[in-house]
């Protein structure tokens, strides 16, 4: 997503968690990389402080795309080998990561800036192979929602006209898919061709033109909403059954 972000003209500041990636990516486009826990304040904390040094003082922003996310092929047999620290870590990256990054982002946001949270297609769907990590992006749903509606009701006006928008893909080929399929390119094909309505597993670049397209104003989708990366197509996330039904007819 960044190499996509920067060839399109956009000024980058790229964190996450696996360091020697994250600073390849940045060497390619010429940005800066932080090492960042999105779980741990600390972390967060002095990343944004980074960002103030690097974009300017003052609320100089214009995106931030909360992307992190972390599954556990094993998070809940409830029957067999339930970890509840399992639960801890997956809810500690993929919500309560969330709600640092809106806490410490919102300072650095201009007027009409917006936040671009990553959830999942699978957070209104029904998945046993991991319930805990789908049931924490549909947390992530509610909350993109949720504060959408306290921007608007807010009584400072650079908030008033902050948005924010859930960006939910279907399966991609990822290193998330890797742990979520076993690394199984069988099994990540007929997961897709039951659940993704093209029919068959995401690209990458395809997932990061649909972000990038949002962020260079080509779709319509407004604060609040919730849509569905399929592929190199969109909708929005209450139209992914009848997406599914038509792909099947």
């Amino acid at each position: 997503m960044a190499k996509s972000l920067s060839a399109a003209g956009a000024s980058v500041l790229v964190e996450g968690r696996r360091a020697e990636q994250g600073q390849q990516v940045a060497n390619e486009i010429g940005a800066t990389f932080h090492t960042v826990n999105v779980a741990e304040e600390t972390f967060y904390k002095a990343f944004f402080e980074a960002a103030k040094k690097h974009f300017g003082p003052g609320q100089t922003v214009d995106y931030i795309l909360l992307n992190a996310a972390v599954e556990e092929s094993e998070d809940a047999d409830v029957s067999r080998n339930f970890k509840i620290e399992n639960y801890d870590y997956i809810y500690a990256v993929n919500v309560r990561g969330v709600l640092l990054g809106l806490s410490y982002g919102i300072k650095l946001l201009r007027e009409h800036g917006t936040f671009l949270v990553t959830s999942s297609a699978g957070s209104i769907g029904a998945f046993g192979a991991a319930p805990v990590y789908f049931s924490s992006k549909l947390a992530v749903d509610s909350l993109v929602q949720s504060y959408a509606a306290q921007f608007v009701e807010s009584k400072d006006k650079r908030i008033k006209l902050l948005s924010i928008v859930s960006i939910n893909p279907t399966l991609y080929l990822t290193k998330m898919a890797d742990c979520f399929v076993g690394g199984n390119m069988d099994i990540a094909t007929a997961f897709a061709k039951i659940n993704n309505p093209i029919g068959r597993p995401g690209k990458p670049e395809e997932c990061a033109k649909v972000v990038t397209d949002f962020v260079c104003g080509k779709l319509p989708y407004q604060s609040g909403d919730v849509f569905v990366a399929d592929g190199d197509t969109h909708f929005p996330i209450a139209e992914y059954t009848a997406q599914l039904q038509k792909a099947a007819l």
